[in-house]
């Protein structure tokens, strides 16, 4: 897929280059014509004039001909491409048992789809189709998460939606380990220095940055109430929250360091904070909130289904290609629930900690765990065993043996499961 993506890109370019030179001679062919008309009302026009213009002509002819083959040429040679990389015969990769006990699932998995891209209408339609009961908390609850991420990615940019619930929910998202509130803060902050508002932008942070710039106990008086323009509420339990919050190493240097941005206020874009104001900022900002929103509702921060097809669609060609070999030379991959290869996935695609024994160079399953011995070594269960079977008997007592990578003795009962 990345190298269809690289020679679309190319193909483009290319597009782009032989327009320009064809444009380019039909240009000189239109003034040699033009200043041949502008003879024929005087005496007329000489033979020369005439031979000259024809020549032009031609050679413009020649240039847009072949820069027309050119561009066919690879725009040909580019569907071949597709056609080569889409062609695949899935019905040998296919396994249409897989989702018979887990249709309800795969329902539930695309109704949450629709419901986390605000497709609501689509969603309530899927639901009765799928005789699915969708509560109406549910859906009020995706549609306020659509709306706040509506209002981030709108013109406007309104982060006070965004920055109401997370007060809210401040509790909440300091136990998960979640720093939203600081990030929507500073969002606004960059958001008011940009539209020229300096004086507005340094009370905005003396009013809401305290409480993330103190190492000790934050007072009530740096408490951030659910609109900007509402007067804090001091009570015992906004005083107990604010309390409990520390502000991390970190975010005490990022407010020193955007307390520097006064001084180049007039000239953002040729000063040092110019990578600040970037127009991907709200995107992640819109991001940040409605992972943070999935979590709290005890869902993962990106869709299961867009996680599932991405990753299936970078894992397809390979197992077509292996299971083509593997057809060829008349062998079958008997290992359930595992592939033949290894599919190379982003870091936002793995989920789990992968374990690879280093004696069998197997990956752990949960039948074949990963095993430690008092020596602080690992291998796999199924290692230990062929370990343990080759003790010689009564060579050492207890049946216990040495580990193949230090001096360190060991047995079964030694030896102790490890959760990644």
């Amino acid at each position: 897929m990345d190298a269809l993506v690289r020679d679309c890109h190319k193909l483009s370019k290319h597009q782009t280059a032989s327009k320009q030179k064809a444009i380019t001679a039909l240009d000189k062919a239109i003034n040699q014509l033009e200043q041949v008309q502008s003879q024929l009302p005087e005496t007329g026009v000489c033979k020369e004039a005439l031979e000259k213009a024809k020549e032009q002509l031609d050679s413009t002819h020649v240039i847009v001909s072949e820069q027309l083959k050119e561009l066919y040429g690879n725009v040909s040679k580019y569907g071949k491409h597709v056609d080569k990389t889409f062609k695949m015969d899935l019905s040998f990769v296919s396994e249409s048992k897989a989702f018979e006990d887990k249709k309800d699932v795969l329902a539930q998995s695309i109704l949450l789809h629709f419901l986390r891209e605000g497709d609501f209408e689509t969603g309530n339609s899927f639901a009765k189709e799928a005789g699915l009961q969708l509560p109406y908390e549910t859906q009020a609850q995706f549609e306020e998460m659509y709306n706040t991420v509506s209002a981030i990615r709108s013109p406007e940019h309104n982060l006070l939606p965004a920055l109401t619930w997370t007060v809210q929910n401040r509790d909440k998202l300091e136990l998960h380990g979640i720093s939203l509130e600081f990030m929507l803060h500073r969002l606004r902050f960059l958001q008011l220095v940009e539209e020229g508002n300096t004086i507005e932008a340094l009370a905005y942070a003396r009013k809401w940055f305290p409480r993330f710039g103190r190492t000790q106990d934050a007072t009530e008086d740096g408490d951030v109430d659910t609109a900007e323009n509402e007067q804090p509420n001091h009570n015992a339990e906004t005083t107990g929250r604010v309390a409990m919050t520390h502000a991390t190493h970190s975010q005490l240097e990022e407010i020193e360091h955007l307390m520097g941005i006064f001084i180049y206020a007039r000239r953002l874009d040729s000063s040092p904070y110019a990578g600040q104001f970037i127009a991907q900022r709200w995107e992640d900002g819109a991001h940040a909130f409605a992972s943070a929103f999935c979590t709290l509702l005890g869902l993962s921060s990106s869709s299961p289904l867009s996680v599932t097809i991405g990753a299936g669609a970078r894992a397809l060609p390979i197992v077509c290609k292996v299971s083509g070999l593997l057809r060829d030379k008349r062998v079958e991959w008997s290992q359930q629930n595992e592939l033949a290869v290894e599919v190379p996935l982003p870091d936002d695609m793995r989920f789990h900690s992968v374990f690879a024994c280093p004696v069998s160079k197997e990956q752990a399953t949960p039948d074949n765990p990963p095993m430690m011995m008092p020596c602080g070594h690992v291998v796999c269960k199924a290692s230990l065993d062929k370990l343990a079977k080759g003790v010689r008997p009564g060579a050492i007592a207890s049946g216990r043996f040495k580990c193949p990578y230090c001096p360190g003795m060991s047995s079964l009962t030694d030896a102790k499961r490890v959760h990644f």
